[in-house]
């Protein structure tokens, strides 16, 4: 895979207009259309009374929580990658279209970041949704690369750490994941996500290979809906970092989750697998258990049952 293909999930280098350096993933498409998205959610729409969770690609979601609107891991331009003048990115060419653009998204409460892997932590993205009224809680030793961005605040969480903003729990969780923008930036973290409210709970794995560390965080904690990643697999090095879709689905079973949303597949091309595989394998591994996977599409909206 050379040296970018080495460096495709460990971050690669970035150059931000202020000046800091930032990762990439990098695997270039060439000359391919994007593909316009089937369905796009309409967030003015939301009620504040419930829980609304739509897909916007890749690992990018926005999710009214009981009034409070989350964006999380936003990456909503064509491209990832290098950025090494203004909003310009050299890098691996989304397939589809996000189902929202940043100005679709309607006023942020909160941002969440779970590490600093430019397909989760997009510059240009960000860029365009920074608010002085909007918060924004990433993992640990990340914050210096928001500096210069004009955001309310910005928190770290390592593991087990939580904070509380708009009335809605964030928790860090350990899972089987790195954050470095570069290989020898060993301080910087990756954080999975508890997100609660109102007695509710969404655990966002982001990027996590298979491990039982996360059921075990999870103990007694009732989990209304799991969003796992379930691309980037092959090759099988890579399974250390991404968990397989099966093994995607087990976690979701592990943490007796009530609903589950696969998601890190479809968008970029960021690993040897075809596009469609990982949904296709998922599909198998829920067989028999189907209505529990909540969305399977880009722009796909849920809105939690009342219970």
């Amino acid at each position: 895979m050379g040296l970018f293909g080495s460096l495709l999930l460990a971050g690669g280098l970035k150059m931000s207009p202020v000046g800091k350096v930032m990762g990439t993933s990098y695997e270039e498409t060439q000359g391919e259309s994007i593909e316009e998205v089937k369905v796009r959610p309409q967030p003015s729409k939301w009620s504040d009374q419930d829980v609304t969770v739509a897909w916007l690609g890749h690992a990018t979601f926005l999710i009214n929580f009981f009034g409070t609107r989350i964006l999380v891991d936003p990456a909503l331009e064509n491209r990832i990658g290098i950025t090494p003048l203004g909003d310009y990115t050299i890098g691996p060419k989304r397939y589809v279209e996000p189902a929202l653009r940043a100005e679709e998204l309607g006023p942020i409460d909160l941002i969440l970041l779970s590490h600093a892997h430019t397909d989760h932590f997009d510059y240009p993205t960000l860029k365009k949704v920074e608010s002085s009224k909007t918060p924004v809680i990433t993992a640990k030793n990340t914050s210096p690369l928001l500096e210069g961005v004009g955001f309310a605040s910005v928190k770290e969480l390592h593991w087990q750490d939580r904070k509380t903003v708009s009335g809605v729990t964030i928790k860090a969780i350990e899972g089987k994941h790195w954050g470095a923008r570069l290989p020898w930036q060993k301080g910087m973290e990756a954080n999975s996500l508890l997100i609660s409210k109102n007695g509710a709970n969404i655990f966002f794995g982001a990027d996590t290979g298979y491990t039982s560390k996360i059921s075990e965080q999870l103990r007694d904690i009732k989990i209304d809906l799991a969003i796992m990643g379930i691309a980037a697999y092959s090759p099988k090095s890579f399974e250390a970092r991404h968990a397989t879709p099966e093994q995607a689905w087990e976690m979701g079973e592990e943490m007796k989750a009530k609903w589950i949303v696969p998601m890190h597949w479809g968008t970029f091309k960021l690993s040897q697998e075809p596009m469609d595989e990982p949904i296709s394998r998922f599909r198998v591994a829920a067989a028999g258990k189907m209505d529990k996977v909540a969305i399977q599409e880009i722009g796909g909206t849920w809105v939690m049952p009342k219970s």
